[in-house]
């Protein structure tokens, strides 16, 4: 079995299921380039991703293949418990989240494809970012009570946890939902889901010992024992919290990022394969995300 992706794309849905199966893979990574290439097109016309490929069999379309996966592992329930109504609700949210967010978060990651004007077009990005906080207060509320979307782990919750992942990377934000904030923590501490990341972003193996905290920051205070900026690699894994302006607190994104430290602030940049983001937070506030082991820095 083969699953073509990029990273950052809603593919990491189907890797994640993949990764839950427990069953061998190989996971194909494509750019922007590689999926226009007469190979690839040979595959999936559409020149899209994520695509499966299981013997002689190709399935593009995320449904498809999330649903595919959960009928080749029914012993893992992550299509419900077998009734018509668990596989009933599982594709509600599955549907919710494919044809619903999904969509709404385009005109955030490619707003000059509907509005030339650049003016317009940053209007437009502002105001979908508001039509997906409308759909994550619905998906806050399904939470409630609850730790899985449907009240037990599904390939709902994989899909989920993209969308989520997409709203923290473009500053739409998790504030005001406890509930999907306690979600996107439960799934970083899962081990199929981490292991997904590792391939997919290059994180840090759980099992490889990082340099302690109070080590990192003695090796970044001779780094910027001058009071000159440096630039160096992180990684993201609890929550750091920053501000712009007097708006409300939105989070960093976990995962690698690159940062430009000095005594003043600290200024983090993130990238995938849709998305650019950038947030500056006190040289004091990083320091103790370092030290409290939210920030690992690559030193």
């Amino acid at each position: 079995m083969k699953l073509f992706y990029m990273p950052g794309a809603s593919a990491l849905a189907d890797h994640i299921v993949l990764e839950w199966s427990g069953q061998p893979y190989e996971a194909v990574r494509m750019d922007r380039r590689s999926i226009k290439m007469p190979e690839y097109l040979a595959l999936n016309p559409a020149g899209v991703v994520p695509l499966l490929v299981h013997g002689d069999f190709t399935l593009s379309e995320n449904v498809a293949i999330l649903g595919y996966l959960a009928d080749l592992h029914p012993q893992l329930q992550l299509a419900g418990d077998g009734s018509p109504r668990a596989r009933a609700e599982v594709m509600r949210w599955l549907g919710f989240l494919n044809s619903d967010v999904h969509k709404a978060f385009r005109p955030i990651f490619f707003p000059e494809r509907y509005l030339p004007d650049d003016g317009l077009a940053a209007q437009l990005a502002a105001t979908a970012r508001g039509h997906v906080r409308e759909y994550l207060g619905r998906l806050d509320a399904q939470l409630e009570g609850r730790e899985w979307l449907t009240g037990r782990r599904s390939i709902a919750d994989a899909y989920h946890f993209v969308m989520l992942r997409w709203a923290i990377g473009t500053k739409v934000g998790l504030h005001g939902f406890e509930n999907l904030t306690a979600f996107v923590r439960r799934m970083h501490a899962d081990e199929g889901v981490h292991a997904a990341l590792v391939m997919e972003e290059g994180l840090a193996p759980r099992t490889e010992r990082a340099h302690s905290a109070p080590d990192q920051l003695m090796r970044l205070n001779e780094r910027i024992r001058d009071n000159l900026a440096t630039t160096l690699n992180a990684e993201v894994v609890g929550l750091v919290e920053y501000s712009e302006g007097d708006g409300a607190e939105l989070e960093v994104r976990r995962g690698l990022v690159e940062i430009e430290v000095s005594r003043m602030d600290t200024v983090f940049s993130w990238q995938d394969e849709n998305y650019r983001g950038q947030a500056a937070i006190p040289f004091q506030n990083f320091s103790r995300y370092v030290s409290n082991g939210a920030i690992r820095l690559d030193l």
